[in-house]
């Protein structure tokens, strides 16, 4: 019995793993206290935020200052941009192939089904949501502060990467003293990301308990055809990069097995960036490069949001079922084109699936699907937040380390 527990106790993965099921059994049989049990998991993901931002201001800049020279940076950039938008593409090309091919909004009872108040939803979106000038206006910051208290990684590696290229051309004396500096702040990050990740059990459980004692089986039941089309196509996307991985020669599989513990994490929670520093640690640990790490995977959390795209792409094709819209192949194109863009134009906004999605809805001309659909989603966006969440980890893992492996910087 004392192994047992010992096992238990040195392995989070275990630990996630029973925290969650107690979490199941806590939101069916308790389900007030189900709902009360969410507040360790929204302390949990408040404390990791907390440290993200100075943990990627830190590590963009050191990953930068030890490349070989700035043309190799901008080389990085390009690649790691096209990466993600070819599997921003096919994501968003498989979500309305499942789609179309499941049908999950036919025959759809959308009198029967859980209506939602989706005010709050709309109101990010009015606040968050201005097309592409808008969005690459707020990547640049008013002041340095702000950038830092904003929680938007892209304003952060910004001004990360343009201190960077200031201190490649200051006095070397300077210059390694502010880098001993940084390392210092670097190594003293992580060891209070390792601290807080001692409560990711608890956070799991309370997320858990939480999601089932507040949805329930009946919104599961309902919208059951809507969440396998979501599967299929987040199935898909992983499926067809796990392929790719393969002709990178690496076991996508491999790695999977080594990041288990963050994927259960982000599971629980519902929240990519629960796991992101562990993430940055764990992807050096299986052999990439740290300044590859430190560019592409803050990238990849704000641009490559595929399961984010998936997410959207299934539902706006549920919706427009369910309305019974027709659709023509200019007006297949233009939801297409839409998508790509508001993906892009709510990077960093709290839960950015859901927000994404109305302002899909709300940038298709003449209302064409009804934002009100929202108000359908809203009794299962739990459910289909895990799967999409998942999917973020997954994909920005295997693409990092995929340009690792094309930079002939992965150690394995």
């Amino acid at each position: 019995m004392r192994q047992i527990g010992k096992l238990i106790y040195n392995n989070i993965f275990l630990q996630v793993l029973i925290a969650i099921f107690l979490g199941v059994l806590v939101g069916m049989v308790c389900p007030q206290l189900g709902k009360e049990a969410n507040f360790a998991s929204l302390v949990f993901v408040k404390l990791i935020k907390m440290i993200i931002v100075p943990l990627v201001f830190v590590t963009v800049i050191l990953g930068i200052c030890q490349h070989q020279g700035q043309k190799n940076l901008g080389y990085l950039a390009i690649k790691t941009l096209i990466y993600f938008e070819v599997i921003a593409v096919l994501a968003i090309g498989l979500s309305f192939a499942v789609a179309f091919w499941i049908q999950p909004g036919v025959g759809f009872d959308a009198q029967k089904a859980f209506h939602g108040d989706i005010s709050d939803i709309l109101s990010k979106v009015s606040h968050s949501h201005g097309g592409i000038r808008e969005f690459l206006s707020n990547i640049v910051p008013d002041n340095f502060v702000a950038a830092l208290a904003s929680h938007n990684l892209l304003s952060v590696m910004l001004l990360a990467i343009i201190l960077a290229f200031a201190l490649n051309g200051i006095n070397d004396q300077h210059k390694t003293v502010i880098l001993t500096s940084l390392h210092a702040f670097n190594d003293l990050f992580f060891r209070i990301i390792m601290m807080i990740s001692r409560l990711a059990p608890l956070a799991a459980f309370g997320a858990i308990a939480n999601e089932v004692a507040t949805a329930g089986i009946g919104s599961l039941v309902s919208l059951l055809y809507l969440l396998l089309t979501n599967l299929v196509a987040m199935l898909a996307l992983c499926g067809i990069l796990f392929m790719a991985s393969f002709c990178y020669l690496f076991n996508p599989f491999k790695l999977m097995y080594h990041i288990k513990e963050e994927l259960m994490i982000a599971y629980g929670t519902s929240s990519s960036e629960s796991v992101f520093p562990q993430l940055m640690s764990k992807l050096e640990s299986f052999g990439c490069s740290k300044n590859i790490v430190s560019f592409v995977l803050p990238a990849g959390y704000s641009f490559n949001l595929a399961g984010s795209a998936v997410y959207v792409g299934t539902a706006v094709i549920f919706l427009q079922q369910v309305y019974h819209v027709p659709l023509h192949w200019s007006d297949v194109i233009m939801l297409f084109a839409i998508i790509m863009l508001t993906s892009k134009g709510v990077a960093g906004v709290s839960g950015a699936g859901f927000v994404t999605l109305a302002a899909t809805l709300a940038a298709i001309p003449n209302e064409m699907i009804p934002i009100a659909g929202l108000a359908l989603l809203l009794g299962i966006d739990r459910f289909m937040s895990d799967a999409r969440t998942i999917s973020n980890v997954v994909c920005n893992s295997l693409v990092t380390v995929m340009i690792s492996k094309t930079d002939q910087k992965l150690k394995i």
